[in-house]
């Protein structure tokens, strides 16, 4: 190639190196090119803590749920063992089924969130959030293929999930997933402990079959909600006003999903000595002490979401109704 036809050549590939360039950093730098220098110290000291806890359920299964379930060889005698009768045993396979739905939710939306951090310590932080996720699962399932069997999942809670894993939001999936998904699980999970030991008076083998593999997944559950404290005030203080009116509206929507998921189990719950509206107190109790921490005037209020209590209540009796018959 030689003459004018190598000089249009070269000049025709430098006027496409630059839109070349562009096209390239467009695809792929952006994802990547995240600033190594720690932004939020707070958040890269919790990333610390969820390696340093870190745990294996492998370890503890055995102790959990003994092998062969320990001879047992009737339905009678898995209740002996446990402490319970068997119409308690069944409702908290159904209470627990929930729980296994919400934490493979809680795995899809965390692995999303983690795609969509805006520093790479709290990048990193979701990617251990992800993983406790996956042994929660696993946990669940360990406690009820040791109790019962996992049963289908209430409509509620799957529309609740659902649909927090379709928001494009981060500042929406964060208030969904950090706060209210982990915060019911936090509020779930300690008045469960407590009903196992006092209220069901459950056997040592019992508590150590069910009890104490929720004890390690409040530790991890903790952390998570410690996380969405932390970084939510920045992620909300960079929405407009229609954004957070439109987030106002969403957690609303999320709260009656909520609150129908918590009632849908309201049979199982007594026959555990569970109470769902002391339940659903402690969730909007907790809720409040979270938003005063994130300072988030997007958050929705406890009194906002108290006076919407006896609607929610006839809309879920209604459409329970209606599904018996």
């Amino acid at each position: 190639m030689r003459g004018p036809r190598r000089w249009a050549y070269v000049a025709m590939r430098r006027s496409l190196e630059p839109v070349l360039n562009g096209v390239l950093s467009a695809l792929g730098d952006a994802r990547f090119n995240l600033d190594v220098e720690v932004q939020n110290r707070k958040v890269a000291r919790l990333y610390g803590m969820a390696k340093r806890d870190q745990w294996n359920l492998d370890d503890l299964r055995e102790r959990f749920f003994p092998p062969n379930h320990d001879g047992i060889e009737s339905v009678e005698a898995l209740n002996d063992w446990l402490g319970v009768s068997d119409e308690v045993r069944v409702a908290a396979a159904k209470c627990f089924s929930s729980f296994y739905y919400g934490e493979h939710g809680a795995r899809m939306v965390s692995a999303q969130l983690t795609n969509m951090m805006p520093t790479n310590e709290a990048a990193k932080f979701m990617a251990t959030q992800v993983m406790d996720e996956a042994r929660h699962v696993e946990v669940f399932e360990g406690i009820l293929g040791f109790i019962d069997r996992v049963h289908p999942m209430n409509p509620f809670l799957s529309a609740f999930m659902s649909d927090i894993s379709r928001t494009k939001r981060t500042a929406d999936k964060l208030v969904g997933m950090n706060l209210l998904v982990e915060g019911l699980a936090l509020s779930s999970f300690r008045m469960i402990l407590k009903n196992l030991k006092s209220g069901l008076n459950v056997s040592e083998r019992g508590y150590r079959a069910i009890g104490e593999p929720i004890e390690q997944i409040v530790r991890d559950e903790s952390r998570h909600v410690g996380f969405g404290v932390i970084t939510l005030p920045d992620q909300l203080g960079a929405l407009s006003r229609s954004e957070k009116a439109q987030l106002r509206v969403r957690q609303l929507v999320w709260l009656a999903l909520l609150y129908g998921s918590v009632k849908f189990h309201q049979r199982d719950q007594e026959i555990m000595g569970l109470d769902y509206l002391e339940l659903l107190m402690d969730v909007i109790d907790d809720h409040e002490h979270r938003v005063h921490e994130c300072g988030g005037d997007a958050l929705v209020t406890t009194e906002r979401m108290k006076s919407l209590i006896p609607t929610m209540d006839r809309l879920v009796d209604r459409f329970l109704k209606a599904e018996a018959r």
